[in-house]
């Protein structure tokens, strides 16, 4: 028996020498085969991580910088209804402080006319919603926000 490898023709003295022989070179293939698959295999996932790892830190970054956005603006209508706040429940602390200074020059006069009319403004004050406008100025906030982000 010979076997041609190409290169040279190698006699065997036996049958079963040969078949060894290709029982082991066919391992040794197989073996490479799978060796290369493996290793593609492993390429192919380290590739594939890579482009996901570059693919989230961009998520990652525009959630960030979407978060940062959000913040401004929460902060920036946080401002502003507390401004509107201050100034909606400002006014009705001066008023009620007139009040009181009228009704005090009331007493000391002995004016009950204008101790009832006063009486009466601060319970009117005291009826009113100071919520009221809230959700007109929350509209009109947020249409101007609108225009703004524009």
């Amino acid at each position: 028996m010979y076997e041609d490898d190409g290169f040279d023709v190698v006699p065997y003295d036996d049958e079963e020498e040969y078949f060894r022989k290709q029982q082991e070179a066919e391992k040794q293939h197989q073996a490479r085969r799978l060796y290369g698959e493996t290793i593609g295999g492993v390429l192919n996932a380290v590739t594939e991580y890579a482009r996901t790892l570059e693919h989230e830190k961009t998520n990652r970054a525009d959630v960030e910088r979407k978060r940062k956005s959000a913040i401004m603006v929460i902060r920036s209508e946080r401002q502003v209804m507390l401004e509107y706040l201050k100034r909606r429940f400002g006014e009705r602390g001066s008023l009620y402080d007139q009040y009181f200074k009228l009704i005090d020059t009331a007493l000391q006069i002995g004016n009950e006319e204008i101790l009832r009319i006063a009486l009466e403004s601060i319970h009117n004050i005291y009826q009113d919603n100071p919520g009221a406008g809230i959700d007109e100025f929350k509209q009109q906030f947020n249409a101007m926000s609108e225009v703004i982000r524009i």
